[in-house]
């Protein structure tokens, strides 16, 4: 597994959330985020040589939920029935990153201990 230090893991989070931003800026309010295709595009379990893609894939699903929770609070019925529908699986979504991420770090783990 390759490693990586603090500095390259921030450096990185910080790219995914300032790309996340360009790329969304002209969605409309309503869009939706999570679709059966985008699941599929975004497998779990392919990147256990490299946790850094997992952290990235967990960074832009957190942004998009974070600013899914802020279009709930809008008055707008349509945006907020959206929005609602995104979170759900966009929390399962993080969810599973996160036992990913435990997967890889305890499948290394055990490998080091051996």
């Amino acid at each position: 597994m390759k490693e990586y230090t603090a500095k390259e893991i921030a450096w990185v989070i910080r790219q995914e959330i300032d790309r996340w931003h360009k790329e969304s800026a002209n969605r409309p309010e309503d869009y939706i985020i999570v679709t059966d295709e985008i699941r599929r595009i975004r497998p779990l379990n392919s990147h256990r040589d490299d946790p850094l893609k997992v952290i990235q894939e967990l960074v832009i699903t957190n942004t998009e939920m974070w600013h899914e929770e802020d279009k709930v609070r809008s008055m707008k019925d349509a945006v907020v029935l959206k929005a609602i529908r995104n979170i759900n699986p966009l929390n399962q979504h993080r969810n599973d990153l996160i036992e990913e991420i435990d997967e890889i770090f305890l499948h290394n783990t055990k490998k080091e201990i051996r």
